[in-house]
């Protein structure tokens, strides 16, 4: 298993290290379309949901002529060179789930691709109120068994801390994603974001 900051998903700087979060070798939502979803677009305060670091994160999400997103995140804090880093964010709808497949591109001014080593790292968000999002991981435990029970195609590397890899044809990808199976996959809560402007 590698570690890396969970920031690469979009917000390092919640927590030190931890375990690379499943990924999709491809982007979900290739089969319906992926767009820009305008309601991310703007300036977002977070807090992690799954971590005791209480330190707001800023997200800006910034739409893209080639219809993606690219979110700059910074951590706040009075220490030099505080945590920042960019991500590519495609979105999607299916079946009503709302989804992003982010991908990392620099992590504290230095280009990142050691953190997307299968693809992509999908995340559900789901609005709470106007001004508020949740974003949602994929658990790991239930994304292994939902491979291993030949649910959903992928890969599941050896130990109790190899990494789970969604290796499904992107037809096969979408059609699952857009069923309460696939919804239910993304049971960490990871964190809550407000809209600044």
């Amino acid at each position: 298993m590698r570690f890396a900051p969970i920031f690469a998903v979009l917000s390092a700087a919640i927590s030190l290290s931890a375990c690379f979060p499943p990924q999709t070798t491809h982007p979900v939502g290739t089969t319906v379309g992926l767009a820009n979803d305008p309601a991310l677009v703007g300036l977002w305060r977070g807090k992690s949901d799954s971590s005791d670091d209480d330190r707001d994160i800023y997200f800006h999400f910034l739409p893209t002529l080639s219809g993606t997103i690219t979110v700059v995140m910074v951590q706040a804090g009075p220490q030099p060179d505080a945590d920042w880093s960019v991500a590519m964010v495609t979105t999607t709808t299916l079946g009503g789930n709302h989804i992003m497949n982010a991908t990392m591109q620099f992590a504290d001014g230095k280009a990142d691709t050691e953190d997307n080593p299968h693809g992509s790292i999908p995340l559900l968000y789901r609005f709470d109120g106007p001004n508020r999002i949740v974003l949602y991981l994929m658990d790991e435990d239930e994304t292994k068994a939902a491979i291993q029970a030949h649910k959903i195609a992928g890969t599941v590397e050896p130990g109790q801390f190899g990494d789970a890899v969604i290796t499904a044809s992107p037809k096969d990808l979408d059609a699952f994603m857009a069923t309460k199976k696939g919804a239910a996959l993304f049971g960490e809560r990871f964190a809550t974001l407000t809209k600044i402007e």
